[in-house]
């Protein structure tokens, strides 16, 4: 990892507070924004990830909504044919 200088304006007195605060936490600033910055990061990353999941989940949802549309499937055909999967392999869901 190669490590590199971050360097932006901040009020003089959020940076005393910070700085404070670190010192009692008995951490630098430094190191306080590196886990602060990691978390972000994860955080941006994880929600990322839900939302690409969201989205095909949705995208699946919509298509099995179509394909019963066009094969003119009733609510009772799509009942057997999920209390069918459920028989076959003991749970609800296909994951």
């Amino acid at each position: 990892m190669t490590d590199t200088t971050f360097t932006f304006r901040v009020d003089s007195t959020l940076k005393a507070a910070f700085n404070a605060m670190a010192e009692e936490q008995d951490l630098s600033a430094a190191q306080i924004l590196r886990r602060m910055m990691r978390e972000a990061v994860e955080n941006h990353n994880e929600a990322a990830a839900h939302e690409r999941w969201q989205r095909r989940e949705i995208g699946d949802a919509m298509h099995e909504a179509d394909r019963t549309r066009r094969h003119g499937l009733s609510n009772g055909a799509i009942e057997a044919e999920w209390r069918q999967r459920i028989d076959e392999t003991g749970h609800s869901d296909d994951a």
